[in-house]
């Protein structure tokens, strides 16, 4: 019984909540909208809590969605607030527009920034469009924390751009240490045991 139990506790990471960090969803959070996903926080203040789930690919380009925007890149479902909403997050550092994330990521753009993407102006630009957004009211994601739905991880730009979308998950799982591996065995859906 000890054994069943330590393999079910969540150990929070003790990493605090704020804009630029990732929240990690647990195997047990078996939401529709939220199972094994990972959701870079883009707004952590009093009253409001936002983020972007950046593992959540979708079979669509940015064009076939967003007719005004000429780019072929795949579109992300970033989550389930105003799905017909654009968010772009992004490497380019001068977009008055944007806020820095954390190194090499910004979120915001301008059309400036969309015409440099739809060029190809800058060789090395990394970016991501997502279509709709994650939010939380006062509280409730700390309620969330507290019923072992997230724990709380660090973001690179390697990760939000680099890392295939279905891999993200289980690499920041990994990157979490030994106390979570567990996690990678157990199933993506809780009812196949």
């Amino acid at each position: 019984m000890e054994l069943y139990n330590d393999y079910l506790h969540v150990q929070p990471t003790g990493i605090p909540l704020e804009a630029g960090r990732l929240l990690v969803a647990t195997p047990y959070f078996n939401d529709p909208f939220f199972n094994h996903s990972v959701v870079l926080l883009t707004d952590f203040e009093e009253g409001h809590t936002a983020g972007l789930i950046i593992n959540r690919q979708l079979p669509h380009s940015v064009h076939e969605l967003v007719n005004d925007i000429k780019v072929d890149d795949p579109v992300f479902f970033g989550g389930p607030v105003l799905a017909e909403a654009v968010f772009l997050l992004h490497s380019f550092e001068s977009c008055p527009e944007a806020s820095r994330l954390l190194p090499g990521v910004f979120v915001g753009y301008n059309p400036v920034l969309i015409s440099i993407i739809e060029h190809h102006a800058i060789a090395n630009l990394k970016s991501k469009f997502m279509i709709g957004y994650a939010g939380w009211s006062p509280g409730q994601l700390e309620h969330e924390l507290e019923r072992n739905m997230w724990v709380v991880a660090p973001a690179t730009q390697s990760l939000v751009f680099d890392t295939p979308a279905e891999d993200i998950w289980a690499r920041t799982v990994h990157r979490l240490g030994p106390g979570y591996e567990h996690w990678l065995k157990i199933p993506r859906n809780l009812t196949f045991n």
